[in-house]
């Protein structure tokens, strides 16, 4: 009866027990005159402990062989995952024994080795990555392999080590991750890891990392770069000291304005092609931005320096061909020197920058190094660094304020909020001058608040129908107060949101981000408008009205002045104004000095007019007196009537 319990499956093992036990109950029924009972208990006691066994052991080997199945079809699943995995990827697997020696190499990692299975296999690791390690000439290292060959020695774990291998006879960049195997004693057993050909994700890291330090117009180094280079030469400027040249180029804008912006790249590139043929060999360029370049020059003395920048102002004093088109300019060059190594290379730039200034200001085309003496210029451009970035006290700030009339009508539209500086030792400064350096310091978040308070003040004084424009700097659109602080001033002034419209240049458009667009939007979405200023002075595009939502578009005064006799910028414009009506847009024209303009803005369809025909920029009170005035005139134009 033991026998079928360890027989095989359950079938067959019963097909044994069931004839043997029913065979030793009738011979014990037989072979008694009286029933064995105790036997028959002894028997069937038995016989269910061996009935028992039969289904154990069959489970148990049922069980046994379900789990060899499985485990069999897990693995030829993973074998065709790793197979597709190699064969679709980039990627391959890779395998070392004790000795480091490639063990059953895949047929990707010997086409990324450019070699065969079988010369792969039982090849050293260690070997493979000395035979094709690439050997800089300068300090006689690699990429990442010596790191790598470390970590193997140590039998440590490594993540996407990189190494750079000559390969076919060009150089590659692999990406290496491996991981020791141990025993269940401890026993190092080799590794197992996956590898990568990233060489053409290191070409476009290399692409990008150019890019992101270099202009893409003119190729050259841009202020990334300009600020490291500044900061080495002033740290060791070399035996006979260094120097900055800083270059700004005359009557660049009146080129884009009149031909273009494709004329105006062309331009600079020629410009640049000229700067470079002045240069020496260790000479380094930079554009830190429109037309503003910078040369870092080290081992150079004030004469060198000067003789170069005198060079460069001659040079580019020659008229330039463009497209057949003879465009002449001009530069200005300010020098500073950097005497010793320890300077503060901010105020090597300062110094060059105080030298340009003095350089325009003293009739352009010319080179200036920067004087120590006094100079009431550079003091004044100080004083105000001194005071936008330490002591910048706001209420030497007031507003002015510039009509903005209906040409139709004559009834006032709008005005627009200007900020004035009186400052205690220059006088009343224009925004033009002070506004360049506040939005570098910071000091604009603030002067902004001031200007938002002061002009939702003054909204409150004029009549319902009068809104107030103010101008807004990119730099703003990057305060993440922005939005709270106008909503907080429009309910303490008790202002309607539809009557302040912010104003934005063109060229805070260009710096727009993801930021900066929200916070439009959170603008627009308080109720307030929107208005783009200055139109067609700069990077003008459809696009800009294309993808943002104005209540307003100012037209540049110049583009007016030219179109007077022009008949060809009159019709472009009186299609810019019709196309601006039909999406909403009011539109208005800048720079309205005389009757004729004010005729020409109508003629072309403008619906506001704004310039010295009406008023100069006017103070509170002022503005407030002009407008009385202004309504009481006689004739049948005159609008309502405020008192």
């Amino acid at each position: 009866m033991s026998v079928p319990a360890f027989s095989g499956p359950a079938v067959c093992s019963f097909s044994l027990w069931v004839p043997i036990t029913i065979g030793f109950y009738t011979a014990l029924l037989l072979d008694n005159n009286e029933v064995p009972y105790l036997r028959i208990i002894v028997l069937s006691s038995y016989a269910f402990l061996t009935f028992m066994t039969i289904l154990s052991v069959d489970a148990n080997v049922v069980d046994r062989e379900l789990k060899r199945i499985e485990a069999e079809r897990q693995k030829e699943v993973i074998g065709l995952l790793l197979r597709d995995f190699e064969e679709g990827a980039s990627d391959f697997l890779w395998e070392a024994d004790a000795d480091l020696n490639l063990v059953r190499p895949s047929a990707r990692f010997a086409e990324a080795a450019g070699t065969t299975q079988e010369r792969l296999r039982s090849t050293s690791l260690t070997d493979f990555l000395n035979e094709h390690r690439v050997v800089r000439a300068d300090d006689d290292q690699t990429d990442g392999t010596a790191g790598l060959l470390a970590h193997l020695g140590q039998f440590g774990a490594f993540h996407e080590a990189r190494v750079d291998l000559r390969i076919g006879g060009e150089t590659r960049c692999w990406s290496i991750t491996g991981k020791p195997a141990f025993t269940a004693d401890g026993t190092f057993a080799g590794y197992r890891g996956v590898g990568s050909d990233v060489t053409a994700h290191r070409l476009a890291e290399q692409k990008i990392e150019y890019f992101a330090r270099h202009d893409n117009l003119t190729g050259l180094a841009n202020r990334m770069s300009f600020d490291s280079a500044l900061e080495a030469l002033c740290a060791d400027p070399g035996c006979c000291g260094g120097a900055l040249l800083c270059i700004d180029l005359d009557h660049f804008k009146p080129v884009n304005d009149r031909f273009g912006h494709q004329t105006g790249d062309a331009l600079l590139v020629a410009a640049v092609g000229r700067m470079l043929g002045c240069l020496r060999e260790q000479d380094r360029p930079f554009r830190l931005g429109g037309d503003e370049f910078a040369i870092v020059m080290p081992a150079t003395d004030l004469a060198t320096a000067e003789a170069i920048a005198a060079q460069i102002v001659a040079q580019l004093a020659t008229p330039f061909v463009i497209e057949a088109v003879s465009l002449a300019i001009g530069t200005c060059v300010g020098i500073a020197v950097v005497a010793q190594a320890g300077q503060n290379p901010a105020d090597v730039h300062y110094a060059a920058d105080l030298a340009l200034y003095r350089a325009k200001s003293e009739g352009r085309g010319t080179h200036r190094a920067f004087a120590t003496g006094p100079d009431r210029q550079s003091r004044m451009r100080r004083d105000i660094v001194f005071a936008l970035n330490n002591a910048l006290d706001l209420d030497a700030f007031y507003m002015e304020y510039q009509p903005i009339v209906r040409l139709a009508s004559g009834r006032l539209s709008a005005v627009e909020a200007l900020i004035r500086w009186n400052h205690p030792d220059h006088g009343v400064l224009r925004p033009d001058f002070f506004v360049p350096e506040a939005e570098h310091s910071g000091a604009i978040i603030p002067i902004g608040r001031y200007v938002i308070g002061a002009a939702c003040a003054f909204a409150a004084r004029l009549p319902a129908e009068v809104s107030v424009s103010i101008n807004l700097s990119a730099v703003q659109l990057h305060d993440s107060t922005l939005t709270a602080t106008i909503a907080a001033t429009l309910a303490r002034y008790d202002v309607a949101p539809q009557r302040i419209e912010f104003e934005l240049t063109e060229t805070a458009i260009l710096e727009m981000t993801p930021q900066t667009i929200a916070a439009l939007d959170e603008i627009k979405a308080l109720g307030c408008r929107l208005g783009l200023d200055d139109f067609g002075s700069g990077y003008s595009s459809i696009a800009t009205l294309y993808y943002f939502r104005f209540d307003r578009l100012k037209i540049d005064r110049s583009l007016i002045r030219d179109a007077m006799d022009d008949s060809r910028r009159r019709t472009i414009l009186r299609n810019v104004t019709r196309m601006a009506r039909e999406i909403g847009i009011v539109v208005t024209g800048e720079g309205a000095k005389t009757a004729a303009h004010r005729a020409l803005l109508s003629e072309l369809g403008f619906e506001d007019g704004q310039g010295s025909l009406f008023t100069v920029p006017l103070r509170d009170q002022a503005l407030l007196d002009w407008l009385k005035a202004w309504n009481a005139r006689p004739g049948p134009s005159t609008a309502r009537r405020w008192h």
